[in-house]
């Protein structure tokens, strides 16, 4: 069986480390396969890929210039390509609308259904980019012979707007690396902080309108100002100008002097993990995901966890955190104040959490999803 995997419109993120892990654990499941594997990327992202023998990397000059080229390629060249090499075609963005069959399309951005979140977009490019973007992929969707989504919430969503709960689908989560699983789990209590050595709480995320970073920084000035000895350390790209702006307002507005509230916009994903370990509270406030990945990755920390009531969280996180309502200051700090007076019995959840993760590694993702494309290339045929 020849598979085509197209990571065309892969840049880094999320979608890079899915398909660089899948890669991975698939040669450790399939030592002896006789499939081949075609991957379509730019010359930067297959550079980063692992090499093996059963892996065809393939680039083409379109791929590697601007994103217009992309799309030209992706609209008129890929398909030609794909008949004479392939037999089935996983589209990892779930972005591919060619005339090519069988195909099994994947769901990993919320945002592109969830348009409620559209409102707060004040640019036209903005939400055009989300629009164009939304309906590539309800085209792929609507065509795919089957569909991949990370969780029952994306599932049960995106099948309803879309109108496609007849379609074949599988639940494969993503994985979670290792490395950031805790081997022990230590949590102070209150009285060990003070002034000098503060509680330091940690939220990891790209900065958008739907990730809340400033009602955080709110939340903690409160904790601040009622006497409670924390501080707050934000990591994360502004990947929306309007919401970086916003963010920087807030900081200069309640700590203008920068003494309890640090924003690096970018560490490398390999330096993450330490960060968590090196902080005593993880917060998630985004409002919308498909796959909470960071979550995942806090919950192995051993760290308490104050996060988002929003689904999906609750679907990964369960009963192993503290719940807020990410677009209420008031219920973020309450929240926080709660975590704070309940540290002494919050190793509980911390323990059930590093015990959850157990159902999360990438050689399960890469099996359940080789099964997938095989059992959905043999239904095609039979069909």
């Amino acid at each position: 069986m020849i598979i085509g995997i197209d990571a065309t419109s892969i840049v880094d993120g999320g979608g890079f480390t899915h398909l660089s892990q899948f890669l991975i654990n698939y040669l450790k499941i399939n030592k002896h396969s006789s499939n081949q594997l075609n991957i379509y990327a730019s010359q930067k992202v297959l550079d980063q890929l692992p090499n093996h023998s059963s892996f065809f990397k393939k680039s083409f000059s379109f791929l590697n210039k601007s994103k217009f080229h992309r799309i030209f390629f992706q609209s008129f060249l890929f398909d030609k390509i794909l008949k004479k090499e392939c037999d089935i075609l996983f589209s990892i963005t779930g972005d591919y609308i060619g005339n090519f069959r069988p195909y099994i399309g994947m769901s990993q951005n919320m945002m592109l259904h969830e348009r409620e979140f559209w409102k707060q977009i004040k640019s036209l490019k903005e939400k055009g980019k989300f629009y164009i973007n939304f309906k590539r992929q309800q085209k792929c969707f609507k065509n795919a012979e089957s569909i991949v989504f990370l969780s029952q919430y994306a599932k049960k969503y995106i099948t309803k707007v879309l109108k496609i709960e007849d379609k074949s689908t599988a639940i494969i989560h993503h994985g979670i690396s290792n490395q950031f699983i805790s081997k022990k789990v230590e949590i102070k209590c209150l009285d060990n902080y003070s002034v000098k050595s503060p509680f330091r709480f940690l939220y990891v995320s790209t900065v958008h309108v739907y990730k809340n970073q400033w009602h955080v920084v709110e939340a903690v000035s409160k904790l601040k100002e009622k006497g409670y000895p924390v501080s707050l350390t934000l990591i994360g790209d502004i990947i929306y100008g309007p919401s970086g702006d916003k963010l920087k307002r807030t900081i200069d507005k309640v700590d203008p002097g920068h003494e309890f509230i640090n924003h690096i916009l970018h560490i490398p994903h390999n330096e993450i993990a330490d960060q968590y370990f090196n902080h005593d509270g993880i917060i998630f406030a985004s409002s919308c995901e498909n796959m909470p990945n960071i979550l995942l990755e806090s919950m192995g920390s051993g760290k308490p966890i104050a996060c988002s009531d929003k689904s999906p969280m609750p679907e990964f996180l369960k009963e192993g955190g503290f719940y807020f309502n990410a677009s209420s200051v008031n219920s973020i700090f309450d929240t926080l104040e709660n975590m704070l007076l309940s540290l002494k019995t919050s190793q509980n959840y911390s323990i059930k959490n590093i015990k959850e993760l157990k159902n999360y590694t990438w050689e399960k993702t890469a099996t359940k999803t080789i099964d997938f494309i095989e059992n959905t290339l043999k239904s095609y045929k039979n069909g």
